[in-house]
């Protein structure tokens, strides 16, 4: 019999394209256990492609140097398609990864080629129900794919760079742009070694983050077009070294200068967002560009006073108190608001008579804040819900929370974040001092002094 493993890539495409329309029972046999560990791929290798599970550190096509890759995506509330999850690659030796250069690294010899096969996951069905339902060719030797290889060469040279600081330890998922360094273990105690530290580093794994596989469900499947920022070459400076350079010239220039010369309509509740995609030259919202899809690039405006004082701290959308409780901290709204979200904080700044475009910063939470400072704060409010402890005393008929305060922590809050009063979400547990069963909506703060931290840094 053929070794599978030998196919050629003409063999590799066939076969996948003939799994399209079939569900994974129509591919498996009436005895394949869907609840064991690696469900996925084994169906993948054993079933579809039928040659036996591996742990070579090699592509799964040997010689075809291809790579096969499983991946769910779902549809959302509004109908849009988004990746389910980010698609993991492989384990990053952190002693042996940072000899080579990119295009000789181990990530590059495992994953330039990926035979990508894409089901669609529905929470109330039966695993063997799914339906794989399309497929791609991933391959980063091809033109189409040229302009995210430079980003994801930043991306893997970043995490590289990190190692041999010896801060293999700080890796964070969020600090790069398309390529991310996510955790790969059981738990927090699953370690490695790291060679220019003492200090053992969480085991983690390359992997094309939720935002960028979510674009290509969109590009791929949905058949959504996306206009890209760069329109030159990125050659080798970072993304947000290019988007600073192309704002430059807007530097110095007042908030109503720019809206008049530019032609932004101020009444516009999305005024900023348009004011950026015509300095960046995009037709359309700068958030819905390829690259800010790609990198889930999210627009902060900030105002900075004389003083160098932000009045404001930063909202974020409310949570729903039934929802809440539910959640666990990993895969929370928060953490994953945090987790997978860039910020370009856009900032003006008084100089005593208008308020002057002064500069832009690309930031994402250190995860080292994320999962101590703002867990923290996420894990005392939960509580709080729980226990139905949230007016804390009615003084002039205002209600006072037991909720965290902006002086109880130097990152984050819990404050009101509704229209008025009656702008509210049902109680899991009835309020145990007004015995109400909902209460006004609240939503997550960044505190202004952190803010201010971020951009003066």
């Amino acid at each position: 019999m053929l070794d599978q493993r030998f196919l050629t890539k003409e063999e590799i495409r066939e076969i996948a394209i003939g799994a399209i329309g079939k569900t994974f029972a129509e591919l498996s046999d009436e005895n394949f256990n869907y609840n064991n560990k690696g469900t996925f791929g084994q169906l993948l290798e054993k079933s579809i492609f039928k040659f036996a599970n591996n742990s070579d550190s090699a592509p799964d096509f040997i010689e075809a140097g291809i790579e096969l890759k499983l991946t769910p995506y779902k549809k959302n509330k509004n109908g849009t398609l988004s990746a389910k999850e980010r698609l993991v690659l492989n384990i990053i030796n952190y002693m042996t990864e940072c000899e080579h250069e990119f295009m000789d690294s181990h990530f590059m010899f495992k994953n330039k080629n990926i035979q990508l096969l894409w089901y669609l996951y529905e929470a109330n069905k039966e695993k063997k129900k799914f339906t794989i339902t399309n497929e791609l060719f991933l391959s980063l030797e091809e033109k189409e794919f040229a302009d995210d290889l430079k980003i994801i060469k930043q991306d893997w040279q970043y995490i590289v760079n990190k190692i041999k600081k010896g801060e293999a330890h700080n890796l964070s998922e969020g600090d790069t742009m398309y390529l991310g360094a996510c955790p790969k273990g059981k738990d927090k105690k699953s370690l490695r070694e790291q060679p220019f530290s003492e200090i053992k580093a969480m085991q983690r794994a390359f992997c094309y983050k939720q935002s960028y596989m979510t674009y290509l469900v969109r590009k791929y499947i949905s058949n959504e077009k996306a206009e890209s920022i760069i329109k030159d070459s990125l050659e080798e400076k970072p993304f947000e070294q290019y988007i600073i350079e192309k704002l430059q010239q807007y530097f110095g220039k007042s908030e109503k200068d720019l809206f008049r010369t530019l032609n932004v309509n101020t009444t516009a509740k999305n005024k900023y967002r348009v004011l950026l995609s015509k300095m960046l030259k995009v037709d359309g919202d700068i958030e819905k560009s390829a690259e800010f899809q790609k990198a889930n690039i999210k627009i902060k405006t900030i105002r900075v006073e004389k003083n160098g004082k932000i009045k404001e701290s930063m909202s974020f959308p409310s949570f729903e108190y039934n929802a809440i409780i539910k959640e666990k901290w990993g895969t929370s709204e928060l953490h994953d608001i945090f987790e997978n979200t860039k910020f370009l904080f856009v900032v003006f700044k008084n100089n005593g008579k208008n308020y002057i475009f002064d500069k832009v910063k690309i930031w994402n939470m250190p995860e080292v804040v994320l999962e101590k400072e703002v867990q923290k704060v996420w894990k005392k409010t939960r509580k709080i819900i729980k226990d139905g402890n949230i007016v804390r005393e009615i003084v002039g008929g205002r209600c006072h929370t037991n909720f965290p305060k902006i002086t109880e922590n130097g990152y984050c809050h819990v404050r009101p974040h509704a229209v008025n009063t009656r702008d509210t979400y049902p109680l899991p547990v009835k309020d145990k001092l007004t015995r109400k069963a909902k209460f006004m909506k609240h939503c997550f703060w960044l505190n202004s002094s952190y803010i201010e931290k971020i951009i003066g840094e």
